[in-house]
């Protein structure tokens, strides 16, 4: 499981329990039910998950307007394909809008397809037979992550983790290991900035001119986490209503 929901949400709470006092105090005696304590907090969380995401204004305004037009079409989806999994489901469509931008036709030069942008091995092995199928790449997405989690034994914390799960999703299993397995360092002991330095400095066969794999991956990993931030920040608001 993804813990960084649990363990930023504990953080942030012990870092600024004076501005939550201060907040819950004021508006508690405020009488405009409209401004309770819970809408201040969720916009300070709101706020404050936003600040960690390194995406620009635009990107954030383009989450945001997909988000009502294509993804709440498929919200319940989600919802129930990572429950049965396991998985976070802010995780789940967080890593679709980095593959698809939650489009279910979207296909790639490199023939991997669908919401989740599944190959054809990785589809056949969580029993998707139809890649640009919604439903059947959300859940053969959250299956395949389900997987990964299961199997992965490296890592230092929690972040790591699941770090090394987003680069193997990118990457594929395989490259990841031997890349671990090249950092100078016990498996265990290696973290993700251990991984993500020797990814940068990585060169292969699928690299382009300006643009390494290593890299590809890396941003992958990067862009998924401020993605999953900007859905937690908006999730209180949303559990509000």
């Amino acid at each position: 499981m993804f813990k960084i929901k649990k363990i930023k949400t504990v953080q942030f709470l012990a870092k600024n329990l004076s501005i939550f006092i201060f907040v819950f105090g004021l508006y508690a005696c405020n009488k405009e039910p409209e401004n309770t304590p819970l809408s201040e907090y969720c916009k300070v969380i709101n706020e404050k998950l936003y600040s960690f995401s390194r995406l620009s204004d635009f990107e954030k305004n383009k989450f945001d307007k997909l988000k009502k037009s294509r993804f709440s079409k498929y919200k319940k989806d989600f919802l129930e394909a990572a429950e049965t999994f396991n998985v976070e489901w802010e995780l789940l469509a967080a890593v679709a809008f980095q593959e698809s931008q939650w489009d279910p036709k979207a296909r790639s030069a490199t023939q991997v397809k669908g919401m989740m942008m599944l190959t054809l091995p990785t589809a056949a092995s969580v029993g998707v037979t139809n890649r640009l199928d919604p439903i059947q790449s959300i859940y053969g997405g959250a299956q395949y992550i389900a997987d990964l989690t299961s199997s992965m034994n490296y890592g230092t914390s929690s972040g790591d983790k699941i770090a090394f799960i987003l680069a193997s999703y990118n990457l594929g299993t395989t490259n990841i290991k031997n890349a671990i397995d090249a950092i100078d360092k016990n498996s265990n002991e290696v973290t993700w900035l251990d991984l993500e330095g020797y990814l940068l400095n990585l060169k292969s066969s699928m690299d382009s001119k300006d643009y390494s794999r290593g890299q590809q991956t890396v941003d992958f990993v990067e862009r998924v986490r401020d993605y999953y931030y900007l859905l937690l920040a908006q999730n209180c608001s949303d559990e509000e209503i």
